[in-house]
């Protein structure tokens, strides 16, 4: 985003503004990071800043230490899991096939898929609907506000991971976890069986 606004002698975004944009459609990342930027400007920029994205963004995006472990300890746990991303779906497509984790992940959607993006619950409801699951059957896992609200305005259980955007508890997470390991125990826990949590096909879906 910086050196789209670079590009165009626009202000620099500091860093520590990031975590308030993450999962937020690219217009309105624009608008909050440059308040003075023009309507005709917003749709050209968010093109300049795609095909940067694709060039450099994508290849070097990487996974944290620990999320493939994660990602298949439920997989073997028969919990069916969902990304829901404020980017397009095809980039999130070929970011889950580039990062080889695309078969771990039963669902995928973007921002383009629902009519209203993060904060607002489409995208959430969306994967459920898709998975066949319910919002009480649901967990939503986040690290930033936009992740955590919508999780909670669909109606799922949320939890916040603490290594992300956001490092300390959000209003919207149920509950937090600093490690890899601490969210899975917190996954699984949610899925024992007890009244109200196990849906027709098995344990909690994330």
């Amino acid at each position: 985003m910086n050196s789209v606004i670079a590009a165009h002698d626009g202000p620099p975004l500091p860093y520590e503004r990031v975590g308030d944009l993450i999962g937020l459609p690219l217009d309105a990342m624009f608008r909050l990071a440059w308040p003075d930027i023009g309507a005709d400007d917003v749709e050209r920029y968010r093109v300049e800043y795609r095909t940067r994205y694709d060039a450099v963004a994508v290849p070097a995006t990487r996974l944290y230490r620990g999320a493939r472990t994660t990602l298949r300890v439920f997989h073997r746990a028969g919990l069916l899991q969902a990304t829901v991303t404020g980017k397009r779906a095809a980039d999130c497509e070929r970011i889950l096939r580039g990062l080889g984790i695309k078969k771990d992940i039963d669902v995928y959607l973007g921002g383009d898929s629902v009519p209203r993006p993060k904060p607002a619950p489409d995208l959430a409801q969306h994967a459920m609907s898709r998975l066949g699951v319910s919002s009480a059957e649901s967990v939503v896992i986040g690290d930033s506000a936009a992740d955590l609200a919508m999780g909670k305005a669909a109606g799922a259980h949320t939890i916040q991971v603490l290594w992300g955007y956001s490092g300390s508890p959000l209003p919207d997470a149920d509950h937090s976890v600093r490690t890899w390991r601490e969210l899975r125990d917190a996954v699984l826990a949610l899925g024992a069986p007890k009244p109200g949590i196990l849906g027709r096909r098995g344990p909690l879906r994330s």
